[in-house]
């Protein structure tokens, strides 16, 4: 039976190189490697950390696939386990960078609020223009935006493209409309003032919310998390005791069944997962031209 079946894995890996080798790479999968690589950046340089970038977050969670593979199959005898340990492994770790990146966020939706409120009490008193509120800001804003502030406030000869660099850099919605509301008003700033109370109400309104569906979207993951973790934590525990239940599951039959159950509980966590995706507040496009 395992001559059969290292035989057909044989010849299937054989005819994939050879397909591999002639046939075109199709464009879905390279378009699939760039969006992954694209969030990966993303996710990178929205945890702050200078020394994490796409490239070392990757690898690091290669390092922990392969330690969390090979720990999960040493602890279990069960080969089948190891994809399940190397799967939680990588989780953990973006779960670790995930939670940094989303408290960056919230540190920055708040500095942009504060920004806006600040802007509009100096607009509101008559005793600084946009240009002048934004060079304030720079001194005397919310620190994390105190030197994109102080950027766009140095740039004079070209504002528009330090007011891009900036929304890049920052890239939170209510940034973006402040940034066009700017733009679009020009130096004067005379009736900006109401604007930015109705952004004001209107963002911090919509965060708010925002912030009470991410909490309900946490405990509803924390859920199927246990729901599918906790068959296979019962499965570690019985291979640790060495019981005789799992000992169907060291034949090929036995072990090809664990494996497709495996496949039907990742599959059902994936649709899960995507059930609970939240889309968050939309960008705004400027032209910069």
């Amino acid at each position: 039976m395992l001559e059969i079946v290292a035989a057909v894995s044989s010849g299937l890996g054989t005819a994939g190189a050879i397909l591999a080798l002639a046939a075109p790479t199709p464009s879905w999968l390279c378009r699939f490697a760039s969006s992954w690589w694209a969030a990966e950046e993303s996710l990178a340089k929205r945890t702050g950390w200078s020394w994490v970038d796409g490239r070392r977050l990757v690898a690091i969670q290669v390092i922990a696939a392969i330690v969390g593979g090979i720990t999960a199959g040493a602890l279990t005898s069960l080969t089948a386990l190891a994809a399940p340990g190397a799967i939680g492994a990588v989780s953990a770790v973006r779960a670790v960078v995930a939670a940094r990146a989303r408290s960056q966020q919230v540190v920055r939706q708040d500095a942009v609020l504060e920004a806006v409120r600040m802007l509009r009490q100096l607009l509101e008193t008559g005793a600084a223009s946009v240009n002048q509120a934004i060079e304030i800001l720079g001194h005397r804003g919310p620190p994390p935006l105190r030197s994109d502030f102080r950027l766009i406030s140095a740039n004079t000869a070209a504002r528009r493209q330090a007011w891009a660099q900036a929304r890049e850099r920052i890239a939170e919605p209510l940034f973006d409309m402040l940034a066009a509301a700017v733009l679009i008003q020009g130096p004067g700033g005379g009736e900006l003032a109401p604007l930015f109370a109705d952004l004001e109400a209107s963002v911090s309104a919509a965060q708010e919310v925002e912030r009470e569906a991410r909490a309900l979207q946490v405990q509803a993951r924390s859920a199927s998390s246990i729901i599918v973790a906790l068959p296979i934590a019962f499965l570690v525990v019985l291979s640790m005791l060495h019981s005789p239940y799992l000992d169907a599951f060291h034949k090929p039959e036995g072990e090809a069944f664990l494996i497709a159950m495996l496949g039907i509980m990742g599959c059902s966590y994936v649709w899960m997962r995507r059930l609970l995706r939240l889309p968050g507040l939309e960008r705004v496009r400027l032209g910069d031209a």
